[in-house]
């Protein structure tokens, strides 16, 4: 196991929140030393030529989180909003199509709020990525816990 300040968790957000890979191409994690990479067509000719894989090494595939989690986040930014105007600016936003774009759009009415979703959405999704660690037993459990309360508690 590594200690969590070994892992790159920006890195590792940034790779749980990557929606736009295909099936070829994803983002990686690579248990013994705690690196992320990027594995493509690229990266996967470069292995072969030096006679390995992302199997062979215990790598972790990372997935990104599925949109209906990220939906939830929204549903409850917008459910803690306690000015009614933009709470309810950001929910006709999230009841058309294209939701994530029309959530980003209302915000822009409101640049208070805008940096409060990006604070509140920056300490789920590093929550995510520190269980998601502890989940694969990168990090130990009791070390994550702490990490979570610590993102846990109000600034």
């Amino acid at each position: 196991m590594l200690p969590l300040d070994a892992i790159d968790l920006d890195t590792l957000v940034m790779a749980l929140e990557n929606q736009y890979m295909d099936g070829e191409t994803f983002f990686w994690l690579d248990p013994a030393t705690g690196r992320i990479e990027l594995w493509g067509e690229e990266a996967a000719d470069e292995a072969d030529a030096e006679g390995w894989d992302v199997d062979e090494r215990g790598g972790l595939r990372i997935e990104p989180v599925e949109s209906h989690e990220v939906y939830r986040d929204m549903e409850d930014f917008i459910a803690g909003e306690r000015d009614p105007k933009c709470r309810t600016r950001l929910q006709r936003a999230v009841e058309h199509s294209s939701p994530f774009r029309h959530f980003k759009d209302a915000l822009y009415e409101f640049p208070a709020r805008q940096t409060a979703w990006y604070e509140f959405h920056d300490a789920i999704m590093k929550r995510r990525a520190i269980e998601w660690l502890a989940e694969w037993e990168v990090v130990d459990r009791t070390e994550a816990r702490a990490a979570i309360e610590r993102l846990r508690e109000p600034r």
